[in-house]
C-alpha cells in the first residue's frame, strides 16, 4: 500500500466569482483586533483559490488561523508508517529464535521492538476508525436507545456510550442508509477491535499462579496486520469514497 494523501478537515475548490467576494468579506490574520465568535469557525483562502477550514492558536495575544489536519488520515498514516517495523521485527525474531541456541538479550530487544510498534499501529487505526465513525454522526441525531428500550440517545451519548460495533449498526446505518458490517471485510474490523481491547486492558492468564502473558503474544505474532489495514481503508471509503487514497509524490512515508 502506498502512503496516503494527507488532507484538511475540510477544503474547497473556489469558483472565480466566491474567491473575489470573500476576499472583501473575510478578515486578513494576523490582527490583535480580531475576535472570532465561539460558534463560527476560521477558514483560510489560499492563492490557488482554496478554502480551508483552520482552528485558531492564540501566540502572543494574536489569533493565528492554522489548517485542521484531518484526525482520520492522520491516524490511519500513523498506522501505515507501522507496518514496514512490524513485519521487520517479527521477520528478526523468528529468524533468531530458530537458531538451535538464540541470544536472549537479542530476543528481548526483538520482542521489546516488535510488541511496542504493534501497540502504535492498533492503536492509530482504531482511533482512526472511531473518529472516522465519530466524525459521520450530525449534532441534531436523536436514535432510539439500543441497550434501554423506549429511551433515546442525543449525539453526546452516542459518542460517549455506544461501542464502536453499536455506532455502525445504529446511528451510522441510520445517517448514511449502508451498513459495513455485513461486508466480510468487517471481520477484520472486529479481529483489530478485540486485539485493541486486549493491548489496553492487558491481562494475564488466570489460569496460572504468576502473570503469564502467552495469548496476548501469540495473538500479536499471528495477527495479519496488512490485511487489517486493508479492511480498515475499504471501511472508511465505504461511507466516504477516496478519502483514504494513494499519493502518487513518490516519497517515501
Amino acid at each position: 500500500m502506498k502512503h496516503i494523501k494527507r488532507k484538511f478537515v475540510s477544503e474547497y475548490q473556489m469558483t472565480d466569482d466566491a474567491y473575489e467576494f470573500a476576499l472583501k468579506q473575510l478578515p486578513k490574520f494576523p490582527t490583535t483586533g480580531l475576535s472570532i465568535p465561539k460558534e463560527k469557525v476560521a477558514h483560510v483562502i489560499t492563492d490557488d483559490k482554496k478554502f480551508i477550514q483552520c482552528f485558531t492558536y492564540i501566540i502572543n495575544g494574536t489569533p493565528i488561523p492554522i489548517p485542521e489536519p484531518n484526525p482520520v488520515v492522520i491516524y490511519f498514516s500513523n498506522a501505515q508508517g507501522f507496518l514496514s517495523s512490524i513485519e521487520e521485527f517479527r521477520a528478526n525474531l523468528f529468524s533468531e529464535i530458530k537458531k538451535p541456541i538464540y541470544e536472549i538479550g537479542e530476543v528481548q530487544n526483538l520482542m521489546f521492538g516488535f510488541y511496542s510498534v504493534v501497540t502504535s499501529f492498533v492503536s492509530s487505526l482504531s482511533n482512526s476508525i472511531e473518529a472516522f465513525v465519530n466524525s459521520k454522526i450530525p449534532k441534531e441525531l436523536i436514535i432510539d436507545n439500543p441497550r434501554w428500550k423506549k429511551k433515546k440517545m442525543n449525539k453526546y451519548e452516542i459518542l460517549r456510550h455506544l461501542s464502536l460495533e453499536e455506532k455502525l449498526k445504529h446511528p451510522l446505518n441510520q445517517v448514511m442508509s449502508r451498513n459495513f458490517m455485513s461486508r466480510k471485510e468487517y471481520v477484520e474490523i472486529k479481529k483489530l477491535v478485540e486485539l485493541r481491547n486486549d493491548i489496553t486492558h492487558a491481562k494475564s492468564d488466570i489460569d496460572h499462579n504468576v502473570n503469564y502473558y502467552e495469548k496476548l503474544y501469540i495473538d500479536t505474532l499471528d495477527f495479519d496486520y496488512i490485511s487489517t489495514i486493508e479492511a480498515a481503508k475499504s471501511l472508511i471509503n465505504f461511507y466516504e469514497p477516496n478519502l483514504i487514497e494513494p499519493c502518487n509524490c513518490g516519497k517515501k512515508h
